[in-house]
């Protein structure tokens, strides 16, 4: 019986380590063979013949990426929304989370109208309108207050902090502590992982989000990395470009440019992702189970 059982956990432990290969491979490949194309001659792209490694090895996409009139300042504009995106989605969620999970008077109310806006919502048209009758068109908080609180990732911290300790906040309430002085210094401190692991939600959402951009800002010079990157490949900027010459044209084709494009701004999310991993998981399913 035991050696039946042996077996089983055998099986199983390949079958899982297979899985994850799998998965794995699925995930990174197409990065890797992206990263090739972004380096291989126009040439080497036109023949399909790569696949995981560089053929006719130049960096003439990354060089025309990166010296583009207006990739710094889509650098500058994504990381400025991002950041105070995020800080903001992560306190205006946090203030909203934590009274919400505690009993208090129309508690099921307002989660029930929090949760209706999930389903519904007043439209593209109807959004425009009251985002130019507030007068934030060409403003950086056209393209964040819409998304600072996210139905999905409230229910998340709810049931986070509906999991803390009560003795813990009770204890701070006899040693004089107001509820907002508990949640900042005792509630806040002790929940790393689900700030963390939203933070991270709203990092990849505001730092992909090149579509409420295109939207709202008329200005060039505000535009994200993602909406320059999106007029890049679609050839916008490389028929306006003086760099469109011979030279380029020779060693850089449209899949190098577009290769080279996800490459350079997916890097700071790759960059990110190692120092929150150990707190995305633990905050991701202590804050999506209950009880």
């Amino acid at each position: 019986m035991r050696t039946i059982r042996r077996y089983e956990d055998w099986v199983f432990k390949l079958v899982l380590a297979l899985f994850i290969i799998v998965v794995f491979g699925a995930v990174l490949l197409p990065f890797v063979h992206l990263h090739a194309v972004s380096f291989s001659s126009s040439a080497a792209n036109a023949s399909g013949k790569v696949s995981f490694l560089p053929i006719g090895f130049h960096t003439m996409a990354y060089q025309f990426i990166l010296s583009h009139r207006d990739i710094l300042s889509g650098f500058r504009n994504s990381v400025l929304q991002t950041t105070v995106g995020t800080a903001l989605s992560l306190l205006l969620m946090t203030m909203c989370a934590y009274p919400l999970s505690k009993k208090i008077a129309g508690q099921s109310f307002f989660i029930w109208m929090i949760m209706l806006t999930m389903l519904f919502n007043g439209g593209m048209i109807p959004t425009y309108m009251m985002i130019k009758g507030l007068g934030m068109l060409d403003t950086i908080w056209a393209v964040i207050l819409p998304f600072c609180i996210t139905p999905y990732y409230l229910m998340l911290m709810m049931n986070f902090f509906r999991e803390f300790p009560e003795p813990i906040e009770e204890a701070a309430l006899i040693d004089g502590l107001n509820p907002i002085q508990i949640l900042f210094r005792i509630v806040l401190p002790l929940s790393k992982p689900i700030l963390v692991t939203m933070a991270l939600f709203m990092v990849v959402f505001y730092w992909n989000n090149w579509f409420s951009s295109l939207i709202y800002l008329n200005k060039t010079s505000m535009y994200p990395i993602m909406l320059i990157v999106r007029n890049i490949l679609d050839g916008q900027q490389l028929v306006n470009s003086g760099m469109a010459g011979q030279e380029t044209t020779k060693y850089v084709s449209t899949a190098s440019l577009k290769a080279a494009s996800i490459m350079v701004t997916s890097l700071p999310i790759f960059i990110l992702l190692p120092f929150t991993q150990k707190y995305f998981t633990k905050g991701a399913l202590i804050g999506a189970v209950k009880g």
